[in-house]
């Protein structure tokens, strides 16, 4: 492994994740160059975190750059959500669904209760990656996508249901788009199935919030539909949208390099 490459596609996994969120966060609460890197800064310290301990850097190095890229979208994104439902405290009156963490709809009001559950779930969250089990056919490939688009799905619903409604179609689509592309990672090899769980996972959110932010064009759920929108941020967030599409192009002509390398 080549680890400044390593390092750069670790920070372009966070920085793809920046661009979506501020093509459809902006128009609510404005372009906030101080936390746009955030994405960035968590994929970096979580490779560099990984890297630096000998039982996690052993896995690392055996895998594609196309897994690194993955793998570090998934671990930003659960660490990311874990972080904005359990440890950050800010005003929740613009949600319409909370970023903050409920129980069963209702708010958890012990802040130590919060930490140490969130802390709880990061140590989890770690401990997964060390799953050393590997995955090698298709049908185990093809089952460990459905399962980790059922996590995603069941997290999401944990969250939202309380406020959206529970859709069982809805809690489909992750395990559905993931069962669809599982042999992204087939064909580049077996792989260790805790480090699979979080690429699917980073695969998931790389596709669905392509589709439902740059194609479909939702305006974020997450605020209340009376949230008065800032024109001018609608009118100029397309360039976020022309980074993004220049992360995807790398990306493919990177798989396509490394599958025909094995």
């Amino acid at each position: 492994m080549n680890f400044p490459f390593a390092f750069i596609l670790a920070s372009l996994s966070g920085l793809y994740t920046s661009l979506w969120g501020a093509f459809k966060d902006s128009p609510y609460e404005g372009f906030k160059p101080g936390t746009f890197p955030r994405s960035v800064y968590f994929s970096a310290v979580f490779f560099l975190v990984l890297f630096a301990l000998p039982f996690y850097r052993e896995r690392l190095v055996g895998l594609h750059y196309f897994h690194i890229f993955f793998l570090m979208m998934g671990m930003e994104r659960i660490i990311a959500e874990i972080y904005k439902g359990f440890f950050r405290t800010e005003d929740q009156d613009k949600y319409f669904v909370p970023s903050r963490i409920t129980f069963l709809g209702k708010f958890v009001a012990s802040d130590l209760l919060r930490y140490s559950v969130g802390a709880v779930i990061i140590i989890g969250t770690f401990s997964v990656l060390l799953i050393d089990f590997k995955i090698s056919t298709q049908i185990e490939f093809l089952i460990v996508s459905y399962g980790a688009g059922l996590l995603v799905s069941m997290g999401g619903a944990y969250k939202d249901a309380p406020f959206e409604g529970f859709s069982y179609l809805k809690f489909q689509k992750s395990p559905l788009v993931l069962s669809s592309t599982f042999l992204l990672f087939y064909y580049l090899g077996e792989v260790s199935l805790g480090l699979l769980i979080c690429m699917n996972i980073g695969l998931e959110r790389f596709m669905v919030e392509y589709y439902k932010t740059f194609i479909e064009r939702d305006m974020s759920g997450k605020f209340r539909p009376d949230l008065k929108r800032i024109q001018h941020y609608l009118d100029i967030r397309e360039k976020f949208h022309y980074g993004a599409l220049v992360i995807i192009a790398g990306l493919i002509a990177l798989y396509i390099y490394e599958s025909r390398s094995i």
